[in-house]
């Protein structure tokens, strides 16, 4: 039988990553329950799952909201992720094996053909898929499992910025380097070009800050 803590934990979660609640939207606990068909309680216990993951804020006689970020929080996220990004690439370019550098340049011409047809959105699913398999392809779990749980806070916003005009072909001009310097096993190249990429993502960050958030 299904947890209905788990299904509705899920899906507040689903729907905070896609933007379906804003920032700093308030999650008020009789609505969620009204909604959801579950008692009050099921809520409050989602609600303090989503706060552990840094999705939710819970105050005192307030009650809980979506976390927004300031300009600065994301720009420190940013610098953080970029170092863990440069770290797991360089790791899994000596690790990863010719059936996911198959898989990586398969993705890459599916990102090209998004591209093309200004399908920005299945571009951005694509190009998670990317950056996933290079992440499987890293024997470091530990600094996958924390870039990727970095993401997660931030991926209401990452799936904006390819909407940002100019992005898309600079994203795709950026992941087809970081595969080429993959598939040539440059593991000092990779991590610069992916350094470059995440920095890239930063300056959009800082520059239209009030279009993302």
């Amino acid at each position: 039988m299904a947890n209905p803590t788990v299904e509705v934990y899920e899906s507040i979660k689903n729907k905070i990553h896609k933007g379906q609640y804003s920032p700093s939207e308030s999650l008020r606990e009789q609505d969620l329950s009204n909604y959801y068909g579950v008692s009050r309680s099921t809520i409050k216990k989602c609600l303090l799952l989503l706060e552990k993951e840094g999705l939710v804020t819970i105050e005192m006689n307030k009650g809980a909201k979506v976390r927004s970020y300031s300009l600065e929080e994301v720009l420190e996220y940013l610098e953080l992720r970029a170092s863990l990004e440069g770290f797991i690439i360089r790791r899994a370019v000596s690790a990863i094996s010719e059936e996911q550098i198959s898989k990586l340049e398969e993705t890459l011409h599916l990102m090209k053909k998004h591209y093309d047809n200004n399908e920005l959105v299945n571009y951005s699913q694509f190009n998670q898929v990317f950056h996933q398999i290079i992440y499987d392809a890293c024997p470091n779990r530990t600094a996958v499992d924390l870039t990727i749980n970095l993401k997660n806070q931030m991926r209401k916003y990452n799936t904006k910025t390819i909407l940002i005009p100019g992005r898309s072909s600079q994203s795709y001009a950026e992941h087809s380097a970081i595969f080429e310097a993959i598939k040539s096993r440059d593991a000092e190249l990779a991590e610069a070009l992916m350094l470059r990429h995440v920095n890239s993502v930063r300056k959009i960050f800082q520059e239209n800050y009030s279009l993302l958030f």
